[in-house]
C-alpha cells in the first residue's frame, strides 16, 4: 500500500515539476543572477515539497507556495552570499567541454539580466519585486498579492508607480543618450 502511495506522489510531482520548473527557475534566476544556484534552488524546494506533504494535493495552493518556497530560498541564498569572497572573472578558468553555443547563450541572458537588474534595484524593493513577478513570472495582481501577503490595490499600485519610474529612467536615458550625438 505504502508503495502505491509513494507511486502516486511521485507522479503528482511530476506534474507539479512540469507543470511550475520553468516559471520557478525565472523567478529564481531573476534574483540570483545564477544559472547553477538557480536549479539548485528549484530542485530544493521540489525535494522539500515532496518530503514534508504527505500528499502533494494537500497543499491548499500549490503555486502560492513554491513561489513563497522559492522566494525565502532566493533571500536565504543572498544571505550566505553576501559573506563570500568572490574571484575575477580574468581569473575563473571555464570547463573545457562547454559548447560555444552554450557560453554565447548564457552570455547574452547574463547581459539582458544585468540590463535588467540594474534598472529594477533602481526602484525600490517593494516595487521591483512586484514588477518582476508580473512581468517576468507572468503572475496576476491576485497571485502577487497571495504570494506577498498584501492587498491587491497596493500590488497594483506598487506595479504602476514603478513602471512609472522605469519609463521615467529610459526616456531621460534616451534623452542624454541622443544629445550627445
Amino acid at each position: 500500500m505504502e508503495v502505491a502511495s509513494g507511486h502516486s506522489k511521485l507522479k503528482e510531482l511530476e506534474n507539479v515539476i512540469t507543470e511550475f520548473q520553468d516559471q520557478l527557475f525565472r523567478f529564481a534566476f531573476f534574483r540570483t543572477g545564477s544559472f547553477d544556484d538557480s536549479q539548485d534552488i528549484v530542485q530544493e524546494v521540489f525535494i522539500k515539497l515532496y518530503h514534508e506533504n504527505d500528499s502533494l494535493t494537500t497543499v491548499i495552493n500549490i503555486k502560492q507556495y513554491l513561489y513563497k518556497s522559492i522566494s525565502n530560498a532566493c533571500i536565504d541564498y543572498q544571505r550566505k552570499r553576501k559573506n563570500l569572497k568572490f574571484m575575477n572573472l580574468e581569473q575563473a578558468v571555464l570547463p573545457t567541454d562547454i559548447h560555444e553555443k552554450d557560453v554565447s547563450d548564457k552570455l547574452i541572458q547574463t547581459e539582458e539580466y544585468t540590463r535588467l537588474e540594474r534598472l529594477l534595484n533602481d526602484l525600490p524593493n517593494e516595487q521591483s519585486e512586484v514588477i518582476r513577478l508580473r512581468v517576468f513570472d507572468n503572475l496576476s495582481f491576485v497571485e502577487i498579492s497571495s504570494i506577498l501577503e498584501i492587498p491587491v490595490t497596493t500590488i497594483k499600485s506598487r506595479f504602476k508607480y514603478g513602471i512609472d519610474k522605469l519609463k521615467d529612467k529610459i526616456t531621460a536615458s534616451k534623452e542624454v543618450h541622443y544629445g550627445m550625438q
